[in-house]
């Protein structure tokens, strides 16, 4: 089970284990916005068990001005789907225009692929492979630092729960 921490202006900061989430509520570094049903038996008392914690103090977030590039992060920007033919398995990064080529790692050029989309690309540009994107007029895209927090809070599938509390 994954604790959701939020920052002290409720902004998502990332998911935590159950036992690191005690820990920070012992040093009083968080306080406690829900309580799941769970319980937590130790010798001397029984402990109820947090759904969301929020920080004391306010810390710095992860992307100050911009999203960096990683294979998850295209692939959380992409919905954790091929662009090519929508399957959800055996997933990779495709570039655009190749490596070999002078291609660059970044959002711009990268795509989530299945393995079977990539090896039919090959080496080659689109136009070369005759293939397409699934969605019309899709390009690749940087993603704003907000839009990438809700389709990663989406994909672990925490963003209904902060909307039901109200924090979103």
């Amino acid at each position: 089970m994954k604790v959701i921490l939020l920052n002290q202006d409720y902004s998502y900061i990332n998911s935590i284990s159950v036992r690191r989430a005690l820990r920070l509520i012992a040093k009083g570094k968080v306080t406690v916005e829900k309580y799941s049903e769970r319980i937590v038996r130790t010798v001397t008392k029984d402990i109820a068990v947090p759904l969301i914690l929020r920080l004391v103090y306010l810390i710095r977030q992860i992307y100050r001005k911009a999203v960096t590039w990683s294979k998850k992060n295209v692939m959380v920007r992409d919905g954790f789907e091929c662009v090519y033919c929508g399957t959800k398995n055996n997933l990779n990064i495709d570039h655009v225009f190749p490596q070999s080529k002078g291609g660059k790692n970044t959002f711009e050029n990268t795509v989530t692929s299945c393995v079977n989309c990539n090896n039919r690309k090959g080496d080659r540009t689109l136009r070369e492979a005759k293939m397409f994107y699934k969605r019309r007029n899709f390009t690749p895209y940087q993603p704003t630092v907000m839009e990438f927090i809700k389709k990663y809070l989406d994909s672990i599938g925490v963003y209904d729960l902060l909307v039901e509390e109200g924090i979103y």
